[in-house]
């Protein structure tokens, strides 16, 4: 754990015991596991008797570093909680509402375990905490380079500019990504051009958390409206140059949610459809056209469905219990392979 972590938690933990009077302490010993490896074990003692959390530190959080942290494992009997630098009132709330435990740097907390009952919110962020930046790996051209290399892992060893004209970026660009990529632990060289992709679940948790933020709101092309919910269900999709993302396309591949919002991928809004099924065009739209931004093939593209990645990052940006029940499923489906390509 480096430095900066460890800063966080100490901090977060002096501020909780601080605001609330009751005792809380670090433990020194922190058990590992193979799929739940916490970043450090707090003790609260309260009432005689004592709590124990594994923490899992998180300088920032969204939306959907809410839904990754909630659909994490822990060691059996262990509760999880969340440790960050500042929570906001929104995302306190949404903490709260799905179950997920947390402290923050500036004395919020949601912590629910009878008779221990804790929830503080709007604090402000400490006026010398700056937000923690954000690394450029993880900024829309290192997150276009990333995506393709998870769903093509043989990617890592073409050329560079190969790589830079299938993903549309700089060959320059290309370039500073895999040396950022080495220097995070996520890229191994074995000499020439042979490479591979290291920590490949890792990288994917840390891109499902920076899409929502850093590339999909360049996505965005139009939203419209319909008069029937259902109209999607009888649309050939493939027949309009696009395919299903979000929580249809989650819908068609696991046959386990009631979409509430549509997301469709496609170079531009599909007029024939549109006109088809009378969408209305309008800025609060439930339907979401979004520009697609991957060239390669998958096993998906038949059905007209999204990459299974982007549809579980869909699912995961809605911070929803039911989308996040969902995307476990398509992850254990589709995406936990990656582990085995590790290997």
């Amino acid at each position: 754990m480096d430095q900066l972590t460890k800063n966080l938690i100490n901090r977060a933990v002096e501020t909780l015991a601080q605001a609330t009077g009751i005792k809380v302490v670090l433990r020194a010993n922190v058990p590992k596991a193979k799929n739940a490896n916490p970043d450090g074990l707090v003790r609260i003692d309260y009432n005689d008797m004592h709590y124990e959390f594994a923490i899992q530190a998180k300088a920032r959080v969204t939306r959907a570093t809410v839904a990754m942290e909630k659909a994490q494992p822990t060691l059996p009997g262990q509760d999880r909680i969340l440790v960050t630098e500042y929570a906001t009132p929104q995302m306190a709330d949404l903490m709260k509402e799905i179950g997920l435990l947390f402290m923050d740097t500036a004395g919020n907390a949601y912590i629910n375990k009878p008779p221990l009952y804790i929830f503080i919110k709007g604090n402000k962020r400490p006026e010398n905490l700056k937000p923690a930046p954000i690394k450029r790996l993880f900024k829309p051209a290192g997150l276009k380079v990333i995506f393709a290399l998870l769903n093509q892992p043989e990617m890592v060893e073409w050329p560079y500019r190969q790589i830079a004209d299938r993903t549309d970026v700089a060959l320059g660009t290309v370039d500073w990504i895999f040396k950022d990529l080495k220097e995070m632990g996520f890229l191994l060289e074995m000499g020439g051009r042979k490479r591979k992709i290291t920590n490949p679940l890792q990288l994917l948790k840390r891109w499902v958390e920076a899409y929502p933020e850093q590339l999909r709101p360049k996505l965005g092309l139009a939203h419209f409206k319909a008069e029937d919910p259902d109209w999607w269900k009888d649309v050939d999709i493939t027949g309009y140059n696009a395919c299903w993302g979000g929580e249809v396309a989650a819908a068609k591949l696991t046959k386990q949610l009631k979409p509430g919002k549509v997301v469709i991928y496609a170079p531009e809004p599909p007029g024939k459809l549109i006109i088809e099924k009378k969408l209305r065009k309008t800025t609060a739209g439930d339907i979401e056209i979004l520009r697609p931004f991957w060239t390669f093939n998958h096993e998906c593209d038949a059905l007209g469905i999204a990459p299974p990645l982007l549809v579980y990052a869909d699912l995961m940006a809605t911070g929803d219990n039911r989308n996040i029940e969902t995307a476990e499923i398509i992850y254990d489906n589709y995406l936990a392979q990656l582990d085995r390509q590790d290997r």
